[in-house]
């Protein structure tokens, strides 16, 4: 962890450590620190991960997920191929 991190964990919990995770998100949201890209790109990856642990091909689930979201399929395949280091690892 480097020394942002860590001051920033200092800093969130010290202003807001009685916020639950919802309400934490929402109020980062508000003051615009958290990139919503980078959320959708993460939320995207997620859902379609999921969808093949279940044993859905990996294309048939990218489908899905454009449906899903009411989004092209070229942008669910952008989430997938381009921003290759998000991910809940």
């Amino acid at each position: 962890m480097t020394v942002y991190q860590k001051e920033l964990m200092n800093l969130l919990q010290n202003k807001f450590g009685q916020l639950s995770t919802a309400q934490l998100i929402e109020k980062l949201s508000e003051i615009g620190v958290l990139d919503f890209i980078l959320c959708k790109v993460l939320v995207v990856r997620e859902f379609v991960n999921a969808l093949q642990r279940t044993g859905v091909k990996k294309i048939d689930a990218m489908w899905i997920a454009s449906e899903k979201f009411a989004c092209t399929y070229e942008y669910i395949r952008k989430c997938m191929y381009y921003y290759t280091d998000v991910g809940l690892n």
